[in-house]
């Protein structure tokens, strides 16, 4: 019976748990059935009460249970004794049987494995003969092939001297291919036979072939590199490929064709007589040679011709693998004489002139790379060791380095002039009119222009432009927003300049802010989108941001010149105070025209919004003009509010003392009436008066800045101050 039956026979027999309780069944039938953690598991359901009560419930219906199973099957208990009576017998009866039956089952498998073993035993013996019959049969074909190679030597030309110099037919060419074919077999045959004392033996014959036949290639290879006739260079590579020297052809094609060429025209007298010109002349010499020397090679191991070699062939051939020349013979004796006799082109201490070297180097990879003629030839020269260590000569870091360092500190000696010397150090630029911006523009302009750019640094030119946008966010927070430039000098005329530098710098960003995406979208994304970079988006949330904190600071900045143009307008306000001495028992006439004060507090605000009149926008200027006269007439409404208010509580003070002389005779009031009425205005009404002509002076100002007064709470609220006071005046008189 499987566990499975097992588990459900358990289940029919053993009664389900309550309804209510809050174990089951299954929980008590588990092989790791625990009390402990039966118990704790239950407790954090229901109390230990309730779960005792369960569990007592449950013990009487198991216990139920038991008694009906046993009353089921209470007859089998009962007879279960009666049954096993003579069991003991009937089980000695058959062991002997099994015991007789047990010795011939090991008898018979003793002689199952002598004959296995026997049999194994000759299954090994054929083995070994036929390895040795394989090995007397390679033997064999060794001696076979020895015979005929040495046969087919001494019955031709291939046996001289390779020093003779008559030229060797077109037979002997096809015989050099069949002495490789069969030297490819035989070659074969002693690498299976690798230790047998035959195969020892001949070590010598077997050198004296493999010489033989290496000297003969190579002449047949060189007459071929010398006549031209592709019969002759086909069948001569493809005997290299045969016996699997296809490096030992380019090694000697190299020796033979290409380092002559390359000798004479790598030469460092042509880098110096002309330096700009020089290295873009060898490289010109240098691709030259592949079509003069390299077309006939690269048609036979590749396999495509030209309609005059199918003439010549006179049928059309598949190419031969295994050999790659420009890769394996050109390119090493190209890039070794470069970097034995070119040297100087690899310093960065010019960084003009290595660009200039290093991007006509990518120029001539890129063509020679075109020459290749396959993308598999492609990717065995970008992963040739002779490739790698060569455009590891060019210290692309320091040329990095030599930039930025010229770069910024450029830029960082712009942020640390003043004002006064910003016009003598801007670069030319009809844009900008503040150096910091200038220079920072020339900066971002001059990382991605072709004289400077290199494609290998984009990722190093990308995160300086990044670098430079937030440099100028961070000076503008920490230098110009702290005061670090002078903001309302005690001269006037430092004052202007420092509030004029702001509003420069001002205009410089907000056109920044639209040139700098405009040069992302228009010069700097083609360049990132030549390096493969697929997720452009993010570069453009990149270029965002950085412009995003430059505008952060456009409010502060719009503030720190308000605040200048309002501390240097405010210092008028203080004659405000003076106004009262000037009618105070002074039997000055009665004012009809406004206080002098009012065209010294307004001249800052004039002169500021007429020299920022080709710099801002009006809206943009009006804005601020609102915002300078709004804090100019808050300040003067208080100063303007204290002097009323000190007139108003002399003028109770006169009152309370005019009516306690009321009260001590007639005499002396009538008095005071009569001096009273023979004053047509008192001094404190000339102040008044002067305040609300003062008033009026700056609502026409206002019409004359075209700041609308709606816009200017605290003139409506000085006006009806003063107002107000007039009103109060005339009331009480």
């Amino acid at each position: 019976m499987s566990w499975n039956k097992m588990a459900d026979t358990h289940e029919e027999i053993v009664p389900r748990e309550p309804t209510s309780a809050v174990f089951s069944r299954a929980d008590f039938m588990k092989e790791s059935f625990s009390v402990d953690s039966f118990v704790g598991n239950c407790k954090g359901s229901v109390p230990l009460e309730v779960l005792k009560s369960n569990l007592d419930e449950y013990l009487k219906a198991l216990k139920h249970a038991l008694i009906e199973l046993i009353n089921e099957d209470y007859a089998d208990f009962v007879n279960l004794s009666t049954n096993l009576v003579g069991m003991d017998k009937s089980i000695a009866n058959l062991s002997v049987p099994l015991g007789q039956l047990k010795e011939e089952v090991l008898l018979i498998k003793s002689d199952l494995d002598g004959t296995i073993g026997a049999i194994e035993d000759k299954l090994d013996e054929r083995a070994l003969l036929r390895q040795t019959k394989t090995c007397m049969q390679h033997l064999l074909n060794i001696t076979k092939s020895l015979e005929k190679i040495e046969r087919l030597l001494q019955g031709s030309r291939l046996s001289q001297e390779v020093t003779a110099k008559e030229p060797e037919g077109d037979d002997d060419s096809h015989l050099i291919e069949r002495v490789a074919s069969e030297f490819n077999q035989l070659q074969f045959y002693v690498t299976q036979s690798q230790g047998h004392p035959l195969v020892e033996s001949i070590r010598g014959r077997i050198a004296a072939i493999t010489s033989t036949l290496q000297k003969k290639l190579e002449a047949a290879f060189q007459e071929g590199l010398q006549t031209g006739e592709l019969n002759l260079l086909s069948r001569v590579l493809r005997t290299y490929a045969i016996i699997d020297k296809t490096r030992d052809a380019e090694l000697l094609f190299r020796e033979v064709t290409v380092k002559p060429y390359m000798s004479e025209v790598i030469d460092e007298k042509m880098l110096t007589a002309d330096p700009s010109q020089g290295l873009f002349n060898v490289y010109n010499k240098v691709l030259e040679f592949v079509p003069k020397h390299c077309a006939q090679m690269m048609n036979i191991t590749s396999g495509r011709f030209v309609a005059s070699d199918v003439e010549m062939f006179g049928e059309q051939r598949a190419g031969i693998r295994g050999f790659d020349f420009l890769v394996n013979a050109v390119w090493p004796e190209v890039v070794g004489l470069i970097d034995a006799r070119f040297g100087s082109i690899f310093a960065p201490g010019n960084p003009d002139a290595f660009h200039q070297k290093y991007m006509t180097t990518i120029w001539f990879i890129n063509k020679f790379e075109g020459l290749c003629g396959s993308k598999a030839s492609v990717q065995r020269l970008r992963s040739h060791p002779s490739f790698t260590a060569f455009m590891a000569r060019w210290s692309l870091p320091v040329y990095f380095q030599i930039r930025f360092q010229e770069m910024v500190t450029k830029f960082e000696n712009s942020l640390q002039l003043t004002q006064d010397k910003t016009k003598d150090v801007l670069l030319d630029s009809d844009l900008f009119l503040t150096s910091a911006v200038s220079v920072l523009w020339w900066c971002i302009e001059r990382c991605w222009q072709d004289s400077v750019y290199i494609q290998a640094l984009c990722h190093r030119f990308w995160k300086m432009t990044l670098q430079l946008l937030s440099r100028l966010s961070v000076w503008i927070k920490e230098d110009v927003s702290s005061q670090k430039i002078s903001d309302g000098d005690t001269k006037q005329g430092s004052g202007e300049e420092s509030t004029l530098y702001l509003v420069h710098l001002l205009s410089d960003l907000n056109t920044l802010l639209t040139k700098v995406p405009e040069f992302f979208r228009l010069d700097i994304l083609p360049k990132l989108r030549q390096t493969n970079i697929q997720d452009t988006e993010l570069l453009s949330e990149a270029i965002l941001e950085s412009c995003g904190a430059i505008q952060q600071m456009v409010p502060t900045l719009e503030a720190q010149i308000v605040s200048q143009v309002v501390n240097r307008a405010s210092q008028g306000l203080e004659a405000v105070k003076n106004i009262p001495r000037l009618y105070r028992r002074t039997n000055k006439e009665a004012p009809s025209k406004s206080s002098p004060f009012v065209s010294s507090v307004l001249k800052p605000v004039r002169e500021f919004l007429e020299q920022t009149q080709p710099l801002i926008k009006q809206q943009q200027r009006q804005a601020w003009a609102a915002t300078i006269l709004q804090t100019l007439l808050v300040k003067y409404h208080a100063v303007t509010g204290d002097v009323l208010t000190s007139i108003k509580r002399t003028e109770d003070s006169l009152m309370r003392l005019k009516r306690s002389r009321k009260q001590t005779g007639p005499g002396a009031s009538g008095q005071a009436v009569s001096q009273d009425s023979q004053s047509p205005m008192s001094d404190d009404d000339k102040i008044r008066l002067q305040f609300s002509l003062d008033t009026e002076e700056f609502g026409r100002a206002l019409k004359e800045l075209g700041v609308e007064e709606n816009r200017i709470p605290a003139y409506t609220e000085l006006l009806n101050t003063v107002k107000a006071a007039r009103a109060s005046n005339i009331a009480n008189s």
